[in-house]
């Protein structure tokens, strides 16, 4: 056994250190915790109690930083309308070939499908949280002229007449129909249907092609 002197001599284990994080740092870390809850368990998962614990901080740590349930939520929809646009602009933004495409196609199902980002917002319209001035009603809007602007650039460096902008209205809507779509009912079809997960992936890149060959506006 150790005498007392030697006991005395052992160092004392050094209390845990608090880790200290940026402000921008802690808001990440609370909308990646509240995203993975959306994306297993629904608009109704998004309890801040929970969302606490599951990254280890207080309750009135997230208050600090969103001010309450609404503010989180408004928040997820921000960082979710920032990833759909970015997205969609790269998987519609043509010069890439199919399987570019399909790579962009697919993380414009996986920002509103396989997050729970259209779930969310569907909630969000239908209970009459989204109000016509947010983000959620404006953001098709800036993606439409965005990719307009591309489609006419295309054009003109292929000696070919700029698509009508309704075209464009109309492939943007159609990807976003189509991920909202998958995201609510999509899964239960393909089962129904006899499609497994592969499956799923299949009609992502059969449907980023059909987007892909439809981009100069002539097919």
């Amino acid at each position: 056994m150790p005498t007392a002197a030697k006991t005395a001599a052992i160092p004392a284990k050094p209390a845990g250190k608090r880790i200290r994080r940026t402000a921008e740092e802690a808001r990440r870390l609370i909308l990646d915790a509240a995203e993975k809850r959306l994306a297993q368990q629904g608009p109704e998962g998004l309890r801040l109690q929970d969302i606490a614990r599951d990254i280890g901080i207080s309750h009135p740590a997230i208050l600090h930083h969103f001010e309450s349930r609404e503010g989180l939520v408004r928040a997820l929809i921000a960082r979710a309308n920032n990833q759909l646009r970015d997205t969609m602009l790269a998987a519609l933004g043509g010069g890439h070939t199919s399987a570019d495409a399909s790579d962009h196609i697919g993380h414009v199902f996986e920002a509103l499908s396989d997050r729970g980002t259209a779930r969310l917002l569907s909630w969000l319209l239908l209970t009459g949280r989204a109000s016509e001035n947010s983000p959620t009603h404006n953001i098709m809007g800036e993606i439409v002229e965005a990719l307009q602007a591309r489609r006419a650039e295309y054009a003109a460096e292929k000696g070919l007449p700029a698509p009508d902008k309704e075209d464009t209205l109309f492939m943007a809507m159609l990807t976003a129909n189509a991920a909202f779509g998958e995201a609510i009912v999509g899964r239960q079809l393909a089962e129904a249907v006899g499609l497994d997960a592969d499956g799923i992936k299949r009609f992502r890149n059969w449907f980023a092609k059909l987007l892909n060959e439809h981009w100069d506006g002539r097919n």
